[in-house]
């Protein structure tokens, strides 16, 4: 696990969505989260088949509580804001939306979004339709509503993906 500051990218995004939220999970294959105390949700498809399997496979656990919504954000995404739920939910009620989906700068960011769990069968129906599963179809296909967030100092959407990404974030906690 990546360090950023003396914390995992992890624990800055826990600590980030712990009070915006229910419960939190993480996605991923259990062999690879090592000890953490969040539960996991394994994909419920064999081998890495893109996002949209991991959205299916939180939608379709025991685990996710009887909430209306799934909130998702990248576990390498340090600087989520604190109120990003609570706007995201606002804009989704107010437009009866199934999805609300952060843009910043212009830019649609998909694994900043909030999901009305009403949308499962559209989510099965969209991985039938493709092998590797990512967000834009479904995005163009159902009520999305699209959340303009205000410029930051600091892009609040910043994911860290390369050394190059985790340098320049310990630059910008400085």
């Amino acid at each position: 696990m990546s360090i950023l500051g003396n914390k995992t990218l992890l624990e800055h995004v826990v600590t980030r969505l712990e009070s915006q939220v229910t419960a939190l999970f993480i996605n991923a294959d259990p062999a690879l989260c090592g000890a953490q105390s969040l539960p996991v949700i394994a994909d419920r498809v064999e081998g890495y088949k893109g996002p949209l399997t991991g959205l299916w496979s939180a939608l379709k656990s025991d685990q996710l509580s009887d909430a209306d919504y799934l909130m998702i954000a990248p576990c390498d995404g340090p600087f989520i804001p604190d109120n990003l739920v609570s706007e995201l939910y606002q804009s989704m009620v107010v437009n009866d939306a199934d999805i609300a989906c952060i843009r910043y700068q212009g830019f649609a960011q998909p694994t900043f979004s909030l999901w009305n769990k009403r949308i499962l069968p559209a989510v099965e129906e969209s991985l039938l339709r493709q092998n590797q599963g990512g967000f834009k179809s479904l995005l163009a296909e159902l009520k999305t509503v699209y959340l303009d967030w205000p410029e930051q100092p600091i892009n609040p959407f910043f994911n860290i993906n390369t050394l190059d990404d985790l340098a320049e974030a310990e630059g910008l906690l400085l």
